[in-house]
């Protein structure tokens, strides 16, 4: 739908809600219901970040009230949502384990992942189809591991749009391998109108100067997503841990991550079994994907809006450490207090 379907009457602002960063007299939904109903005005436009909770909330307030013609203003424009469509306003995908820093205490795992590949090209054009059928996506992000290091990258952007035709498309990256990119990954990259996101690692930024010349002579849009100088160790060996502090703490937000099928509240949840594996952890928390297949997925979904199993093993306080890079991963390098291994080792 476009802002030609729009009659005269969306030129008037108003304040749905509760919203404090406008002087405008806030309506309440109930008296937004009636104008909608009375044609004097024709939908809702929100603005507001992909990973944001709010976006969300209004989106399922504007369902139960049964409000048409509701938008998310983004950096592609207006996205105008299919009211009967699942709202995923921020998914990602680790499209690959493999990775050429290997940081102590990965929230991917990635620093002890051998598999090239454990998102085969097969696999996810598959699942990107069933997410475009099924779901409205404002935000898509491919990460890893590194997701430089796949030598077929170009198949992922080019299904990522063609599923996604109007979307913000995001790679992220720690940038140390553009100088040395093939020109098919850099094309690509253009062609499907992605930006890049480069996390300024130490080893980034000695060669910064060469990733940005690399990336402006092929006109690929880019930005420093943020300094890397720590990590947060968040993990426990026991399941005691109260749910609303750790999601508080938690930057997923909305956030969704899907990997062979399944969707999941975050990239540790969904990978969390590997680390415990590699550690011999007998008892940790199990993996909570919902299958993106069932016949009730629209309604297993919003399982995910509230704390998994995992949140129940995230500490309330995170421990920082120092970057570095390791070929020997510690199990202390995860969590939030060393002490509580004592008793594991």
């Amino acid at each position: 739908m476009s802002s030609s379907n729009f009659s005269s009457a969306t030129s008037q602002i108003i304040r749905v809600g509760g919203c404090t960063e406008t002087d405008l007299t806030p309506i309440s939904f109930w008296e937004f219901r009636r104008l909608i109903s009375y044609g004097e005005l024709d939908g809702l436009i929100i603005a507001a970040a992909a990973r944001s909770d709010f976006a969300k909330q209004v989106v399922q307030i504007c369902k139960l009230y049964q409000i048409p013609n509701v938008g998310v203003l983004s950096t592609q424009g207006i996205y105008w949502l299919n009211m009967y469509k699942i709202f995923v306003p921020y998914l990602e995908s680790d499209i690959t384990e493999k990775c050429n820093l290997n940081c102590a205490g990965c929230c991917h795992f990635a620093n002890f992942s051998v598999a090239e590949d454990f998102y085969p090209i097969e696999n996810f054009r598959r699942d990107m189809s069933r997410i475009a059928q099924t779901c409205d996506v404002l935000e898509f992000h491919l990460l890893g591991g590194e997701p430089f290091t796949l030598k077929n990258l170009d198949e992922y952007l080019i299904v990522a749009r063609q599923c996604f035709p109007k979307i913000r498309l995001v790679l992220v990256t720690n940038g140390t391998l553009i100088p040395t990119l093939p020109q098919k990954i850099l094309d690509a990259l253009r062609g499907n109108r992605f930006e890049l996101y480069i996390s300024l690692y130490p080893p980034t930024a000695k060669m910064l100067n060469k990733i940005e010349a690399r990336l402006k002579e092929n006109g690929i849009p880019y930005k420093i997503e943020r300094i890397v100088k720590s990590f947060e160790a968040q993990m426990t060996l026991n399941n005691g841990h109260n749910p609303a502090k750790t999601v508080a703490r938690c930057r997923c937000g909305s956030g969704r991550s899907i990997r062979n099928g399944k969707i999941y509240k975050c990239p540790i949840d969904a990978a969390a079994y590997k680390f415990a594996a590699k550690f011999n952890i007998k008892s940790f928390s199990q993996p909570t994907g919902i299958d993106i297949y069932a016949p009730n997925f629209s309604s297993m979904i919003e399982r995910l809006d509230n704390p998994v199993e995992l949140c129940y093993w995230c500490a309330e306080d995170y421990r920082k450490i120092p970057w570095q890079p390791t070929n020997n991963p510690r199990l202390e390098d995860w969590f939030a207090d060393p002490d509580e291994l004592k008793n594991f080792l």
